[in-house]
């Protein structure tokens, strides 16, 4: 049986094997915690609160550092799935206006804070360089937004490019919000199975990235050797 597309440059290395099992026991044990909480009269009391107020906090907190995840699930509880989806379009879109903004106010800071990983990206053309950056396994969300302009990337592309993933990225977070209250086992094996695919889906993406860049870099380099 063929594999398909996206998991063909997937390998099932002893580390990969731990960390899907170490995400097995995390949801096991999410699931335990499930039952000890009234997820019901949370999503009674998450109703109840000022729906500007969470919009604005969902906004500016992932500025900080805060781990957008988390803010995506809020807004799941609390706007539901097609209004959460909305809510969070739009609040990346701010977030990414905003960190353009605040890098091209104080570069410096943001030079020195994000170094390290400003050296862990590829020189290339920017829509690749940002889809590459966006998908780089292990970097918080904010860094991503503060580096991508830092480097250069112009703000049509950063918003476009940065802008389609990170949304496409945020639905598992709002779904699991939304469906908290009601979370059966299929549905938890569902987001399981989601995880797994994503993660899957966003190494093949990586490693296309990779090799585009080299065959760009390449390029490049063939052109200035002729010149």
């Amino acid at each position: 049986m063929q594999r398909p597309a996206f998991l063909a440059d997937f390998e099932f290395t002893p580390r990969k094997i731990i960390v899907g099992v170490a995400v097995l026991l995390g949801l096991v044990g999410l699931s335990l915690l499930y039952r000890q909480i009234d997820v019901a009269a949370l999503h009674q009391r998450a109703s109840d609160l000022n729906g500007f107020v969470v919009f604005v906090l969902i906004t500016v907190l992932p500025l900080v550092g805060v781990p957008v995840t988390i803010t995506h699930a809020v807004a799941g509880v609390r706007f539901g799935i097609g209004w959460g989806l909305v809510i969070v379009a739009a609040s990346i879109l701010l977030q990414l206006l905003a960190s353009f903004a605040l890098v091209k106010l104080a570069p410096k800071l943001f030079e020195q804070r994000l170094d390290a990983l400003r050296k862990r990206l590829p020189s290339g053309a920017h829509r690749p360089v940002t889809l590459f950056t966006i998908l780089l396994p292990g970097v918080p969300y904010f860094a991503k937004n503060y580096v991508l302009p830092l480097i250069g990337v112009p703000l049509p592309t950063f918003l476009l490019w940065g802008g389609l993933i990170h949304v496409a990225k945020s639905t598992v977070g709002i779904l699991f919000g939304d469906m908290s209250d009601d979370l059966t086992p299929l549905r938890i094996a569902g987001f399981a199975l989601y995880a797994l695919l994503n993660m899957a889906a966003c190494v093949w993406a990586f490693r296309r990235l990779q090799a585009q860049l080299k065959v760009q870099r390449s390029k490049a380099g063939g052109r200035k050797r002729r010149a």
